[in-house]
Order: structure tokens, then sequence, then C-alpha cells
């Protein structure tokens, strides 16, 4: 019997006894996670995906992400006990699935509106096929009264059917971080859930109750759900914009920001976030513009919002024109500078680099024209972009003017002074753009420039001394 038609407990023993399937419309970061999370707990999992060269890894039962290729030994386990299947027909997954899960992502337009086309989509593919006692569950993140007022409609038009009378519908975001997806989605966090019937919020926490550890938050609604995973990034968002604006003002007063961050953080209301170069990936950046034109749509100015978001857009901006000062410092043309570029993703631990700030400032560079070698120890390549892109930091570095820190991979932290003026073998500079590098005491074989992000800047001479400079 399909899940809407029992009672809660009698799907949840079907769901462990493989009697459902499930299928995920969307088999990224997100959508990977959620399906082994689902196949963990027992269902026969059907992933969509239009990626081919990830479909190729998953049926060879590897994970298509170099961060998370933990997850190679589940999904192996799951396709020899015959739970898992991936294929890119999503009309073929949305008429053999029980319960359909939605996790395509969702951008901005060029106009920095949300563009809800993927998931208008997939709802019109899934409302062809949705039969009666169905599930349809949306953990892609999107604007507050999207479920209700988007892939609803849709949903019921297609169908026939309606709504929480004859098939359950939900909201229940995702809440995961690149390098920790399947932890964060199992263990570390409660499940939020929204609908707007009391049959539809029984039955799916009942199933969620089955596939997480850490319990499920029963929302109110579909909106109220919606809004609370876009107030998350929001947050983040704001604080972070607190921290390059206080970080800039601790450059200009030279005094380092991550002493005063941490003495500050010593009381208990203070939670200061890390400045930046930038906010990148596709949730931070994109959130706020949810918010925002929704808070529009209702005759409401969020003004710290907004003025956080182009605080943390210009933040990039800043690098760059760091970046061109300590060349200039150095007395060398920008078009004539050898770069070392360490990092292309938008944070450290993992090979995603949509709207990562790296992305900007190798564009800034490349339009100079100077020399760039790039590194980066899990990123592949870069989509429109005939790049080589070294693992090692090292290579990059050898010969440099100017070495520029822009992603903190675990490896960056192993940089020192030294060594990188060894390697560079000239007086460089080093743009630190993710305060990597702890230790600026010692002896560089040559002069170098230093500049962190909330740091004054140094210059560290051969015989150990250190001076503060201001660019």
């Amino acid at each position: 019997m399909k899940p809407f038609l029992v009672a809660p407990e009698e799907a949840v023993e079907n769901l462990r006894k493989s009697r459902y399937r499930v299928g995920v419309f969307g088999f990224g970061h997100v959508g990977l996670t959620i399906g082994v999370g689902w196949g963990l707990a027992g269902a026969k999992v059907i992933g969509m995906t239009l990626d081919k060269q990830a479909i190729r890894l998953l049926e060879s039962g590897l994970s298509p992400f170099p961060e998370e290729a933990y997850l190679s030994k589940y999904i192996e386990n799951l396709r020899t006990r015959g739970l898992l299947e991936v294929t890119d027909d999503y009309s073929y997954g949305a008429r053999e699935t029980d319960i359909k899960i939605i996790a395509v992502p969702v951008y901005l337009s060029s106009e920095k509106k949300p563009d809800l086309t993927p998931i208008i989509r997939v709802s019109e593919e899934i409302g062809r096929s949705l039969i009666k006692g169905d599930v349809v569950i949306i953990e892609t993140s999107i604007p507050p009264g999207t479920t209700r007022n988007v892939v609803r409609p849709i949903l019921e038009e297609k169908s026939g059917l309606k709504a929480d009378e004859d098939f359950a519908l939900a909201y229940s975001p995702e809440r995961i971080s690149a390098g920790t997806v399947l932890a964060d989605y199992l263990e570390k966090y409660p499940k939020i859930i929204g609908c707007d019937s009391p049959g539809s919020l029984n039955l799916v926490a009942k199933l969620y109750s089955a596939v997480v550890k850490t319990g499920v938050i029963k929302m109110s609604s579909t909106v109220a759900a919606e809004t609370e995973k876009l107030f998350e990034g929001v947050y983040r968002d704001v604080n972070i914009a607190l921290a390059n604006e206080l970080a800039l003002l601790c450059e200009k007063m030279g005094v380092a920001y991550d002493e005063v961050r941490a003495a500050a953080n010593s009381q208990p209301f203070s939670h200061l976030h890390k400045p930046g170069i930038g906010v990148g990936g596709a949730c931070i950046p994109v959130y706020p513009y949810f918010i925002i034109e929704t808070a529009l749509n209702q005759g409401v100015q969020l003004q710290i919002t907004q003025l956080a978001r182009s605080i943390n857009e210009t933040a990039t901006e800043l690098f760059i024109e760091k970046i061109v000062k300590a060349v200039h410092f150095l007395n060398i043309d920008p078009s004539k500078c050898r770069f070392a570029l360490l990092g292309l993703s938008f944070r450290g631990g993992t090979s995603d680099t949509r709207l990562s700030p790296a992305l900007r400032i190798l564009e800034f560079i490349e339009k100079t024209g100077a020399e760039v070698k790039v590194c980066d120890p899990l990123v592949e390549k870069v989509e429109g972009k005939d790049i080589e892109i070294l693992r090692d930091w090292r290579k990059a570095a050898q010969g440099a003017d100017a070495i520029v820190i822009a992603s903190d991979h675990k490896e960056f932290y192993q940089i020192e002074i030294e060594e990188a003026s060894s390697l560079a073998g000239r007086e460089t500079a080093i743009l630190d753009g993710k305060n990597v590098i702890s230790n600026l005491n010692g002896k560089p074989r040559y002069r170098v420039l230093y500049v962190g992000v909330g740091r004054p800047a140094y210059l560290l001479e051969p015989d150990g001394s250190k001076k503060k400079v201001e660019l």
C-alpha cells in the first residue's frame, strides 16, 4: 500500500522492509546524501541526475565528489543489495517511486531574482505520474511560499489529485556542508519538517524519524519551514559582513582581528565570525536574495540583510585591490607578475567552485595577461576554462612573485614562510586570503611581504626582523 494510504507506523515498517521506492530528483551533493540516507533506512532509491560522468562513477560504486569519497562504501553496499539505481530519466523516476524527494538547486537570475525553473520542471514531471497515496517532499532551499503557491498547484493540476488529501506534501530543508554531508544529514542536526496538514506532517515526520538519528522538529507550515532554512543562511551572511567590516578597521588600526575576536568571544554572548575575501557556494550568497525578494513582496525592506550582502559582495574586490597594491609595493607591473593561485573552491575541504571568490581572482589575473599557476587539491576542472590545476602548492609557488591563498584547504595550513620564500626564489608577496599562515616569525630566504585579512601587513626580512607596513 502507498505510504499516504496506511498508518504512519505501517509506512515506516514498509520502508524498513524495502517495500517503498524513493526517487531523488537531483543527485548532486545534496541528492546523493539524501539517497544514501534513505537507502540505509531500507528504501529502494532511484537517484536522478543529468551528469553523465556522475552516473558512470555511481554505477561503479564510487562517489563523484572527492571530498565525499567515504560515501563510496555506502554506494557500493546499496547497489550490491539492490537498493540504489541511478538514471538520467526523470520521467522513469517519477513513475516508479512512492516517495518523491526534490533536490534540484534553485539559483538566481541575472537580476538576482529567484529562478524557480528547475523546481517547476521537476514538479511538472512528478505531477504527470503522481498516484494517490504518494509522498512528495522538497529539500531544496526555496523562497517562502514556493511549496504552497508554486509546487502544490502544479502537482494538483498535472495529477488531478489534491495535496494533503490524496497525496502527502512536505517541505524539509537539507542542512549539510560539503565534506561532512552524511554525518550532517543523519547525525548532527534535527530534521526540520513543515506541512500544511496534520496528516502529511505526521506521516513525513515518522518516515524521517526512521531515516535520521537526531529526531525531527515539526513546523506549523511549509512556509515556516522554508523561512527557517533561509534565516540560517542570512544569519551567517550578516555576521560574516560584520566580521569583514570590523576586520577592515583592525587592519587600519594595525591590530589583529583574530586576536581581538578570540578575546571578545570569551564572553558568552559574543559570537564574532571570521572575515574573508567574499562568500561563495550555492547557499549563503543566494538565500538573502530569496528573503529580500519575499520581503519586498510583503512591503518590508530588510536593510541589514541587503547591506550585509553588499559588504560581502565587495569583499573580493577589496582583496583584489590588496593584490594590486602588494605587487606595486614590490615594484612589479601586475601584467608581468608571476602569480601562484592556491585554491579554486569557495572554501576548504570541498571541490565546489560555485560563486567562488577564487574564480573572480583568477579572472582578474587572466585579464591582466599575467602568468599564473593554479593549485587545488580537490577541484578537477573549472567549467569554461582550459587550465592545468596542480595538486601540490609547492609546484605552483616555484618562481612566483605573488602567492595568493584563496581557499583554506587543509594542505595550505602546512605553508611556512621560509619554505614559500625558498620556492619562490625571489622577493615575493604572500596574499593570505584565508589567514592559514599563523607563524610570521622565522627567517625567509628572501624578503616577503605578507598580507592577510584583518591583520596588519608585514615586511619579513631574511634576518628575521619584521615591520608593519601600510599598502
